[in-house]
C-alpha cells in the first residue's frame, strides 16, 4: 500500500482531491499530475493511497444454512438478470473489435451499473461450462484475475469462491480481493432455470463474509454488489454454414472502497471490461483449434 505525503496538509489533500473530482478525462487527469509534480507535490503517492485505503472495518463472519445460501444466491441471479435486461443504458465506451460497447446505467437499490456487450466465437454452452467448472484455472489464460479458489461447494450451481483481481487506473487502482457466493444456471427467456433448452446461461455473484477468509492487512476487500457472465446463443451465417457464436454480457457493481473519484472509476471499469474481453476471445480461439468445440 502507497503511503501518503504528510507534507502535503489534509486541507492541500483535499482540495486536490477535489480538483481531480472535476477532471472529465484521462488526459487532463495527465496534466493535473504533471503539473502538481512539477510544484513538488508528491500527487501520486497521496493519490494511491486515498484510492486504496480501507476504513478498516472490524471483521465478522459466520456460516450461514445450506437454504440461507441458496435464498441469496438465487435472489442476487434474479437481481443480475433484471439489471441485464434494465431498458437504458449510456455508452461509456467502444472497443476496438466491432459491437464491443460498455454502457452504464443508474439503479435504485445498487446505484451505477456497468455492462459490456461483446460476441465470442464459440458456443455459449462451452464458455458457460467452462465458467461453472472450472472456476480455480481463471487465472491461467486470463490475466485480470490473480487468484480464484473454491471455498466451498454449497449445492448444485451454487458455491463460495475467493478471488483476486488485477488493478486498474494505470497502476493507482490497486488489486482488490473477494468473497464470493455464485450461482450458475441455464435460463429460459423469462429468466427462469430450465432443464429444457435454454435461451440463455448465467454466472452471477454477490459478495458475502465467511470464516477464515478475512480481508488481508495489505490489500483492499471489495464488494460485489451485483454482477453476472450472461451469455445468449446466437447463430449465423458462414460460407461453411450456420456456426454458433455467444453474445457475451458482463454485468458489474462493485464497491472497491477507497475514495475513488466517478471518473477514474467509469475508465477503470471500461478499461478491465474490455482487456477482459481480450482474453475471453483469445481462450476461446485457442479451445477450438484443439477441437474442444
Amino acid at each position: 500500500m502507497a503511503s501518503i505525503d504528510n507534507s502535503l496538509k489534509d486541507s492541500e489533500v483535499q482540495k486536490h482531491l477535489n480538483e481531480l473530482e472535476n477532471v472529465a478525462t484521462e488526459e487532463e487527469l495527465e496534466k493535473k499530475l504533471e503539473k502538481w509534480n512539477k510544484f513538488g507535490f508528491n500527487v501520486s503517492s497521496w493519490m494511491k493511497y486515498l484510492f486504496n485505503h480501507d476504513s478498516g472495518e472490524g471483521f465478522k463472519a459466520e456460516w450461514l444454512s445450506i437454504d440461507e445460501y441458496k435464498r441469496l444466491a438465487e435472489e442476487s441471479m434474479q437481481d443480475a438478470w433484471r439489471v441485464v435486461h434494465a431498458p437504458s443504458w449510456k455508452l461509456e465506451k467502444r472497443g476496438s473489435q466491432k459491437g464491443d460497447i460498455v454502457e452504464s446505467t443508474q439503479t435504485e437499490k445498487f446505484g451505477k451499473v456497468y455492462r459490456f456487450t461483446g460476441i465470442v466465437d464459440c458456443p455459449a454452452k462451452f464458455l458457460y461450462s467452462e465458467f461453472r467448472d472450472n472456476l480455480t484455472r481463471l487465472p491461467e489464460w486470463n490475466p485480470t484475475i490473480l487468484k480464484s479458489e473454491l471455498i466451498k461447494e454449497v449445492g448444485p450451481g451454487v458455491d463460495l469462491s475467493y478471488q483476486v483481481t488485477a488493478g486498474g487506473g494505470r497502476g493507482i487502482i490497486a488489486p482488490r480481493d473477494f468473497v464470493i457466493l455464485r450461482r450458475t444456471a441455464p435460463l429460459s427467456s423469462d429468466g427462469k432455470v430450465t432443464d429444457d433448452t435454454p435461451s440463455s446461461f448465467i454466472c452471477s455473484g454477490v459478495s458475502v463474509t465467511v470464516p477464515g477468509y478475512p480481508p488481508h492487512r495489505d490489500m483492499v476487500r471489495g464488494h460485489n454488489k451485483v454482477g453476472c457472465w450472461f451469455l445468449t446463443p446466437k447463430w449465423v451465417q458462414t460460407p461453411n454454414g450456420k456456426v454458433e457464436q455467444t453474445v457475451f454480457q458482463w454485468l458489474m457493481c462493485c464497491d472497491l472502497k477507497g475514495k475513488i473519484p466517478q471518473f477514474v472509476l467509469d475508465a477503470a471499469f471500461a478499461t478491465v471490461m474490455l482487456d477482459y474481453i481480450v482474453h475471453v476471445r483469445a481462450f476461446a480461439a485457442s479451445c477450438k483449434a484443439k477441437g474442444m468445440f
